[in-house]
């Protein structure tokens, strides 16, 4: 018996080669229909979706590849493996800029690696990325979660108050600033009140401005 019309079982390290040598020979599309074949036959192949992710993202396919990432991630992480899911959590964030629960999750596991000056340093990158108006309300978002790694980060507390007054919340930034000036001297107090008269422009504020 030939087995005539019986399916050719995949071989799955080949497949894996081959579709590595396509990438090395800078033939994506080939190395894609590689991994395509993978995951035809097992959708949650997470190893599959890791190397086809950077794969889709160079050729323009980010709504893929962002889906490709998030489940090799998801992977990683029930498997234990937070530090190999880190670097693909951040491709997402960076494949998809809006995406806050991937700086999130960059952030926080950068916290939990005791490096919260990282985390904080990724939220307000995050932020800062953010544009137009609903992407104030996502800046807004990131910068309300350095605070909860960092009350007393300077930086984040202005660009808020910024932020809030410009999406109408005044009383909210006012009492972010009054709440800074406690913990804040010199330079910083300084800051504060130059901001406080720039959102808040009158007599008063100017002359505690001129007098921090």
């Amino acid at each position: 018996m030939l087995g005539f019309g019986k399916a050719v079982p995949l071989d799955r390290d080949a497949t894996l080669r081959l579709a590595e040598e396509f990438r090395s020979r800078k033939k994506p599309k080939k190395a894609i229909s590689e991994l395509e074949k993978l995951i035809k036959a097992d959708p949650r192949d997470a190893a599959a979706h890791a190397k086809l992710g950077p794969l889709l993202v160079q050729t323009g396919q980010q709504k893929r590849a962002i889906e490709s990432f998030r489940i090799a991630a998801n992977d990683l992480d029930t498997r234990g493996f937070a530090e190999k899911a880190l670097s693909l959590w951040l491709q997402i964030a960076q494949t998809l800029i809006t995406d806050l629960g991937a700086w999130q999750k960059v952030a926080q596991f950068h916290a939990s690696k005791g490096r919260k000056a990282d985390g904080v340093k990724v939220l307000i990158s995050a932020a800062d990325l953010q544009e137009g108006k609903e992407g104030r309300a996502r800046a807004v978002s990131l910068l309300r979660d350095v605070l909860l790694f960092d009350p007393r980060h300077l930086d984040a507390t202005l660009k808020l108050a910024r932020l809030l007054v410009k999406d109408g919340h005044k009383d909210e930034a006012r009492s972010l600033l009054d709440n800074a000036l406690t913990f804040s001297a010199g330079p910083s107090l300084k800051r504060i009140r130059r901001t406080q008269f720039a959102l808040f422009p009158g007599f008063r504020t100017c002359w505690r401005w001129l007098r921090a």
